[in-house]
């Protein structure tokens, strides 16, 4: 094991290229925005931060594996890789919206070993080191919500809800652009559950570690657990991905079913 400290140097990047990003976010123009092949927004922050942190990464840690959604990945011969989205939500950074986020995640033999989540224009950092508990701004934090069903409460859902599921729970449903920090929310018991629709390992590598210490539970739709390895190879999930608290995970999927016609 490296004698580095990876949540500190996982904090320690995503600030700063948080800190990059922002000094952009407000320029149109300076992002450079493009549609890619699947019709979703891509930037020159996304690719310079990608770049950026993959070699901030490989100078620290040379034999682990590094994969990032603007590139492939790199050999490895320690079972460990690095997931990085440079920016999630860059729909959202495009339209200068707040929530996007730099998400960098550490699986070791396919475990969640690992994440650190940045909202820049929040200055909010969720972060789940090797060991210890999940923390947002250096405070733990636990999926925990007594009042989950109160009408107050709301679950995070992706933008095509209003068609592809069925929810019949007493709250409210938000979609706010950025996977990672749906799961983050959950995390922090800031919303009760997320659906996550279409997700690929980077979308969900740094916020799922933090899930997971927070006392929170990342599945399939149908509740199983899901192929990690079909992600590495590039696929999105063939099913959506649910996220809740533990105690709370089964109540809250128990409300929401497919619509007619989805997949």
């Amino acid at each position: 094991m490296q004698s580095h400290d990876e949540a500190q140097l996982m904090e320690t990047w995503a600030r700063q290229a948080g800190a990059y990003a922002l000094e952009i976010f407000q320029d149109y123009a300076a992002a450079a925005p493009r549609r890619k092949a699947d019709n979703s927004w891509v930037t020159e922050v996304d690719e310079n931060i990608e770049q950026m942190l993959r070699q901030q990464i490989a100078q620290a840690f040379p034999d682990d594996l590094i994969m990032g959604e603007e590139g492939g990945g790199q050999a490895s011969s320690s079972g460990r890789i690095w997931v990085l989205d440079p920016i999630d939500g860059t729909g959202s950074f495009v339209k200068r919206l707040p929530v996007w986020c730099v998400s960098i995640g550490l699986l070791v033999d396919g475990y969640p070993a690992a994440g650190c989540v940045y909202l820049p224009v929040l200055d909010e950092c969720y972060l789940a080191g090797l060991t210890g508990p999940a923390t947002l701004n250096g405070q733990a934090i636990h999926a925990e919500n007594p009042d989950f069903l109160d009408s107050q409460s709301w679950m995070a859902v992706p933008s095509n809800a209003h068609w592809r599921y069925k929810i019949s729970y007493p709250g409210k449903t938000r979609s706010l652009g950025s996977t990672a920090a749906n799961v983050c929310y959950v995390a922090s018991s800031r919303a009760c559950a997320a659906i996550l629709g279409n997700a690929s390992l980077w979308d969900i590598a740094g916020a799922w570690p933090i899930l997971e210490r927070a006392g929170g539970k990342l599945s399939t739709f149908s509740g199983g657990p899901f192929d990690w390895q079909r992600f590495y190879e590039g696929s999105s999930a063939n099913e959506p991905l649910f996220a809740a608290s533990n105690d709370n995970y089964a109540t809250m999927r128990g409300m929401i079913d497919l619509a007619k016609g989805a997949i």
